[in-house]
């Protein structure tokens, strides 16, 4: 049987749990679907699918930002590959490939990773939940990584409620450490993409409250990533008198071989779809300390696996810090995350479910081929027309 051809669009291919994920799927979808990827060009995840779906598979579009011609030579593409499917990952992806569908007739599925409000003031934010709400009469199935996104999702009625599925993020899970690291400081890891999401600057509090309280451990925070503000921030971190403790390592390709130096991990967002950055650190057997916001409290069980604290409450992180100097405490949560992961965040079980949902809309779409409901589609015009308030 000749698998059917898929098309994946993600709008980033440089570091970040959204292409991580992208990844993962990729690599363990079943052999029934073959999949060709539409991603900018850049790395490292740019090398990463060609090495899984073959260089011939992938297609450009630009980085963060939509192009009327990209969306054209897609439509292209789709029609060329004879693709079945259409898969969109994250907010500008989400653009290209609903419109794509409106073009070409194919279905299209669109997976959030978070709904992207909260940078938004009130007329930005209605803006994008508008297009979304367009955007969402041309979305198959649509889906979240955690109960706690569809509950948001839902809330908002951008997507029928009927469209929309739980499939929680998936990862791998690598053989543990033997032991803790020899460190005279308690070895906090943070992954930050430096902009309104990922809060960056609640860091910077977290360790100034520690650095203040003469009860707290030694201790030093390692933050992977980069972004606008992260040129900001090691200027705050020295004006602050905290370049010793906070250190600003830059992008990272291979954030594990940090997570597996450290003692703890912190998330500081604002908010989440489900953080891959957060169950990877799981799997590694670290505790967790995060904000309590959706996607984290989906995964961070508070007293369990972890820590949760009010977001933008730098003392309240702080202290959930500094309860983890307890050994056995740490011991005693990095055994049951990386268990949790081990038995509801597989990665074979995530690309397993979506398979289904590919199964489920491609059979519904059968069905209107065969005359029970024609497509509809948009011209070109109209399609830019529709996207004219919205910026990747």
């Amino acid at each position: 049987m000749t698998p059917a051809a898929l098309l994946q669009i993600t709008v980033r291919a440089d570091i970040g749990g959204g292409p991580e994920h992208l990844h993962q799927l990729l690599a363990h979808l079943p052999d029934r679907y073959e999949a060709h990827v539409a991603c900018p060009d850049e790395q490292p995840y740019r090398q990463r699918f060609a090495s899984v779906v073959g260089a011939g598979r992938l297609v450009d579009v630009p980085h963060r930002a939509f192009s009327r011609t990209a969306l054209l030579d897609l439509a292209r593409e789709v029609r060329a590959r004879d693709v079945a499917l259409i898969h969109s990952h994250g907010k500008g992806a989400g653009v290209y490939g609903r419109l794509l569908s409106a073009l070409t007739g194919k279905p299209a599925v669109h997976t959030f990773h978070g709904l992207h409000v909260g940078g938004y003031g009130r007329a930005a934010t209605l803006a994008y939940l508008g297009v979304e709400a367009l955007l969402g009469l041309r979305t198959a199935a649509a889906i979240c990584v955690s109960e706690g996104e569809r509950r948001q999702i839902a809330g908002t009625g951008v997507v029928a409620p009927s469209k929309l599925r739980v499939i929680e993020n998936g990862v791998a899970t690598p053989p543990l450490r033997a032991a803790e690291p020899a460190d005279d400081r308690l070895h906090i890891v943070a992954v930050n993409r430096f902009d309104v999401q990922k809060n960056p600057d609640l860091i910077l509090d977290i360790a100034g409250w520690l650095r203040a309280d003469p009860a707290s451990p030694a201790f030093r925070i390692t933050v992977l990533g980069t972004g606008e503000r992260l040129a900001a921030c090691r200027e705050a971190a020295m004006a602050r008198g905290l370049a010793d403790c906070v250190h600003f390592a830059g992008p990272c390709a291979a954030p594990r071989a940090v997570f597996r130096t450290a003692h703890a991990f912190l998330s500081t967002s604002r908010w989440e779809g489900m953080p891959l950055a957060v169950l990877e650190a799981m799997s590694e057997g670290l505790p967790v300390v995060a904000t309590d916001v959706v996607g984290n409290r989906d995964v961070v069980a508070h007293g369990v696996n972890g820590f949760l604290f009010p977001s933008q409450d730098g003392a309240a992180g702080a202290d959930a810090v500094r309860r983890l100097a307890d050994r056995a405490l740490r011991l005693s949560f990095g055994r049951t995350g990386r268990r949790l992961t081990e038995e509801r965040f597989s990665v074979a079980r995530m690309a397993q479910r979506t398979a289904e949902v590919y199964d489920q809309v491609l059979a519904r779409s059968s069905g209107r081929a065969s005359g029970v409901l024609r497509p509809h589609r948009m011209s070109p015009a109209r399609a830019e027309r529709a996207v004219e308030t919205h910026s990747p």
